[in-house]
């Protein structure tokens, strides 16, 4: 039996991403649970129950001699307070989806294009991905900017696409590869 693969702590300019810890919970609840973060996500909460029940998973996945899904806190270095998350779907061989969040009253200050970065970072020089590739809803600009910036390029226009819990939307899907990234300037 293989042991599972933990990501080591991964420090960004303002931010350290990790695995996700039981005490995450309080900090994602407040705010995932949000209107204003929820129009933006496939994946809704209901409750502090139900992300309390996402932490869990989380910690169980860790364990996962067959891992495929990596799901980090960002927290900023400057107090440790959990500001936002990201996640790896590894699914194809040698293909992963990435996607992260982070609290509305901190939109717009760069956390997030950091968590892309990071997980761009993980994916392609510690898994060993190929490519890999983001999603937004087409009415998300901030998310589209972030996959531009963090070097993935438009792949396609998908309308109407059925994300998860009944809801159906419009979607860009971003991608790159590895020779993308490791040809990139810094």
């Amino acid at each position: 039996m293989r042991a599972a693969l933990q990501i080591t702590r991964l420090e960004t300019r303002a931010l350290t991403l990790r695995e996700i810890r039981a005490r995450d919970a309080r900090a994602f609840a407040a705010y995932m649970l949000r209107n204003d973060y929820q129009k933006h996500v496939a994946v809704r909460y209901a409750s502090a129950a139900d992300v309390q029940g996402f932490v869990a998973r989380s910690l169980r996945r860790q364990m996962s001699p067959n891992r495929t899904l990596y799901h980090l806190a960002a927290e900023l270095k400057a107090t440790g307070h959990v500001i936002g998350d990201g996640f790896i779907q590894l699914n194809r061989p040698q293909s992963a989806e990435i996607g992260w969040g982070v609290h509305p009253e901190l939109w717009r200050r760069g956390f997030a294009t950091e968590i892309g970065q990071a997980l761009v970072a993980i994916g392609f020089e510690r898994l060993g991905c190929s490519r890999m590739w983001a999603k937004a809803f087409a009415e998300n600009e901030a998310s589209i900017r972030i996959m531009e910036k963090i070097g993935m390029r438009r792949e396609r226009f998908a309308q109407d696409q059925y994300v998860g819990n009944g809801l159906r939307t419009d979607l860009y899907i971003y991608s790159m590869t590895a020779d993308d990234y490791f040809d990139a300037a810094y």
